[in-house]
């Protein structure tokens, strides 16, 4: 797997770069989830070390997502927040990174539950920000961050991660870039 893959609205995912994913399961929250292995491997270091260094306990919420569930999301997310919003925050089939099984979205526990919806997981923004600077340790980034929208063409995701290789990780972060930047220069 090509962990620097970029795709989005400019560069959506070919049908057959899908079908090479070699995908594991992973199962939380009594759900089933898929992922690529050593994403996988890192997410749950990760998830290991946030607890012992912030006492947060995060869970995946989403990961891979087939053309398919893309499509039932939309249409979820529309019933839900509006045409507007989800025009805004959800990607076109074909154009997610969730396509690639790098991609993951982060839930947390807290109140007894975990937040499941997107209002509730923005007013947990300064717990997210407490897990960002343990990210580039296991090769994950916050994908969408606040102030590159008008690079990513996303707005800010506090639950959005990629996994893209310690290495490019750490360079991505002491450069201040995003994927786009960093695919642009190579």
């Amino acid at each position: 797997m090509n962990y620097q893959i970029l795709v989005n609205k400019d560069n959506p995912i070919s049908k057959e770069d899908i079908q090479e994913n070699v995908l594991y399961p992973i199962i939380e929250r009594e759900q089933l989830f898929y992922l690529d292995k050593k994403v996988i491997k890192q997410y749950l270091k990760l998830k290991s070390r946030v607890w012992k260094k912030t006492g947060i306990i995060i869970a995946l919420d989403s990961a891979y997502r087939s053309i398919e569930e893309q499509e039932k999301i939309i249409k979820e997310m529309n019933q839900q927040y509006g045409e507007v919003y989800t025009m805004q925050y959800v990607s076109n089939p074909g154009e997610s990174e969730h396509h690639t099984g790098l991609a993951l979205d982060l839930t947390i526990y807290e109140n007894g539950h975990y937040l499941t919806n997107n209002y509730e997981l923005e007013s947990a923004v300064s717990k997210f920000q407490e897990i960002y600077p343990l990210l580039g340790y296991y090769g994950f980034i916050l994908r969408y961050p606040k102030g590159k929208e008008h690079i990513t063409h996303t707005p800010y995701e506090i639950w959005h991660i990629r996994y893209v290789g310690v290495k490019t990780s750490k360079l991505l972060k002491k450069k201040h870039q995003v994927l786009e930047q960093y695919k642009k220069k190579l």
